[in-house]
């Protein structure tokens, strides 16, 4: 098997397929009676033809239809979609499980893959759908869902049944519920403020989370504020990008009727030499996939004059008294 891998730094098109040589192995599958449409081929041969060196354009051409489908039809219309799930310069189209791409007929190829947020730290896992016109070998539409491939083991009240590892779903916006709670002002000290972010899972079934999901600040008008979050987690394992490592912890996982929750801190006093950069957001707002769940905020969070305000975010975890 080659060791070609379906995968793209956002930006990257077409004839620049030489640079996607990895040394990740690619599992794709096809039934033996499925093949891509005359239009199809046609856009894939021109774009491999296109790919200068020779022995490149050799491996290239020995990878399995369902990865060339991928990479030259499919790979340009995951930019946005992953791009609104929150992925940040570079995603993969595959992973190192068999199946990872797997041509369904011309019109359909589906997979799994993974994005890393913008923060540079954190890599999600996801399934996709690429839905293709055969006539024209255009893509008519491209759906992605966070996943995340854990090994499930609680125990307490939220046990689940028995330990295993399989595919958990990603949490949805309309099976959650968000509290803040201020511990009755246990945060509060010199300049400083800070309060508890509760996320509970009302649906039926576990689902998981980023460890350090994406929290923003909005005003009394629905605008985002340039609130910064500063994540504080620690390396624990490399990361699939060139095998550099990067900081990057397990995804959550909450049972059905689990509270998980995460602290954040704040400066929340004009101690800046008189700066006045302090703002006061209406609504804490944690982005769920596509969607998002706000909850109200009252509180005031400050910084030096012209920097962005910042705040401590720490990993969610199971219910802490606050120090």
């Amino acid at each position: 098997m080659s060791s070609i891998s379906s995968t793209c730094k956002v930006g990257m098109v077409g004839a620049g397929v030489a640079a996607l040589l990895f040394s990740t192995p690619v599992f794709a599958a096809e039934s033996t009676d499925t093949l891509p449409s005359a239009a199809e081929t046609a856009i894939m041969t021109r774009q491999i033809a296109a790919i200068k060196n020779p022995q490149e354009r050799a491996a290239v051409q020995s990878q399995s239809l369902a990865w060339k489908m991928t990479t030259f039809l499919c790979q340009k219309a995951a930019h946005a979609p992953l791009k609104r799930l929150g992925a940040g310069s570079r995603f993969f189209l595959q992973d190192d499980k068999p199946d990872s791409q797997v041509l369904v007929s011309a019109s359909l190829v589906k997979g799994r893959g993974q994005f890393r947020r913008p923060d540079g730290m954190n890599w999600t896992a996801f399934s996709w759908s690429c839905h293709l016109d055969p006539a024209t070998g255009r893509v008519k539409k491209f759906e992605a869902r966070p996943t995340a491939a854990a090994s499930v083991a609680v125990t307490g009240a939220d046990a689940m049944p028995e330990r295993s590892t399989r595919e958990i779903p990603a949490c949805l916006a309309s099976n959650l519920d968000i509290k803040l709670d201020d511990r009755n002002g246990a945060f509060d000290g010199t300049s400083q403020s800070g309060t508890v972010l509760v996320v509970r899972n009302t649906g039926p079934d576990a689902c998981a989370m980023p460890p350090v999901p994406h929290v923003q600040f909005e005003d009394k008008a629905g605008q985002k504020l340039s609130v910064i979050s500063r994540p504080v987690v620690q390396a624990r394992q490399t990361s699939p990008d060139n095998g550099k490592a990067q900081q990057h912890v397990e995804a959550v996982i909450l049972p059905p009727g689990a509270e998980r929750e995460e602290t954040l801190h704040w400066v929340s006093g004009e101690v800046y030499d008189d700066s006045h950069n302090c703002v006061r957001p209406a609504r804490l707002v944690l982005t769920i996939g596509q969607s998002e769940k706000k909850v109200a905020f009252k509180g005031q969070m400050c910084a030096p004059a012209k920097a962005s305000q910042v705040f401590d975010q720490s990993p969610l975890q199971a219910h802490t008294d606050a120090q």
